[in-house]
């Protein structure tokens, strides 16, 4: 569950006390201002007319940057990839790694997400983590009624960018993604989804409290549900999907600004807190301030 959480909704780690999603990265040999912006997955568009200088900011700098170029999902080797791993081997159907009652278990929480549309037979060649995610997405999508699927939030921004003759670019590419995501073995995929079946009405209530925070740009609200013990997540689950990760694109970005400014844009969990992205380049010397 905690993966799942954290990987689709963006669990987000936060130090200061603004209720803030965009920032100004300034100084220290910077060639303009750049910005970052904490995104939601699955947030609808609409926040964008919410946030106070966006605009501005996305019309100001040369580029846009994201996680990925999500162009490059619409690729066919990426699209290849997906579906190698979407299907299970011949070996490991859901039928054959869970019991009858896991399944039925399964199966019961398939179908309160999808008002019954949804079973786990018509799931049955999926691998487990493709499962989960599926969840995953259902659960946040009932406290994002506005929700979009043809409208992802960081889609968006880069095709606004894209249109304003920025140039887009990526800190990882899809084919990482999906490996970080799904390429764990069997095994490990069906603890994982048991573990969100055991817990889904945590779960469910930790969605529905930081659906709302990040509506409200209410980050001390979402940094004191992940610090909660039932909601918290494991050291090592969170160096993997957060803090390696943000590490790594603090090392791409922090020359990428001293030769044009961009904006920014990744999964609000990857921020702030003390391995946040915003605290490493405050550590190395810029300046970074809330636009208001």
């Amino acid at each position: 569950m905690k993966k799942i959480i954290l990987s689709i909704i963006t669990l987000l780690s936060v130090s200061v006390v603004h209720a803030q999603l965009l920032y100004r990265i300034s100084g220290n040999g910077t060639k303009d201002a750049s910005y970052i912006f904490g995104t939601h997955h699955i947030a609808p568009v609409s926040i964008l007319d919410s946030i106070p200088g966006f605009n501005e900011a996305l019309a100001s700098v040369d580029a846009v940057y994201g996680e990925i170029v999500h162009e490059q999902l619409t690729s066919a080797a990426t699209q290849q990839l997906i579906m190698q791993r979407a299907i299970a081997p011949a070996d490991s159907t859901l039928s054959k790694v869970f019991s009858i009652e896991q399944l039925d278990s399964i199966d019961a929480v398939l179908k309160k997400y999808s008002g019954g549309i949804l079973t786990i037979q018509q799931l049955n060649q999926i691998t487990p983590a493709f499962v989960a995610m599926q969840l995953a997405v259902m659960q946040s999508m009932a406290y994002f009624p506005d929700f979009n699927p043809n409208q992802q939030l960081d889609v968006i921004v880069q095709e606004r960018g894209k249109l304003l003759d920025k140039e887009l670019g990526g800190f990882e590419t899809a084919e990482f993604q999906v490996n970080l995501l799904y390429g764990d073995p069997i095994s490990v995929q069906a603890e994982e989804l048991m573990k969100t079946i055991r817990l889904d009405s945590i779960s469910e209530k930790c969605v529905k409290e930081l659906s709302h925070a990040y509506i409200s740009q209410d980050l001390n609200t979402c940094h004191n549900l992940l610090i909660t013990p039932e909601y918290g997540f494991e050291q090592e689950t969170a160096d993997k999907l957060i803090n390696n990760r943000n590490a790594d694109w603090a090392k791409l970005l922090i020359p990428l600004i001293k030769e044009k400014s961009v904006l920014v844009c990744v999964g609000a969990g990857h921020l702030l807190g003390e391995k946040g992205l915003i605290n490493l380049l405050k550590m190395a010397g810029y300046t970074i301030e809330p636009v208001n």
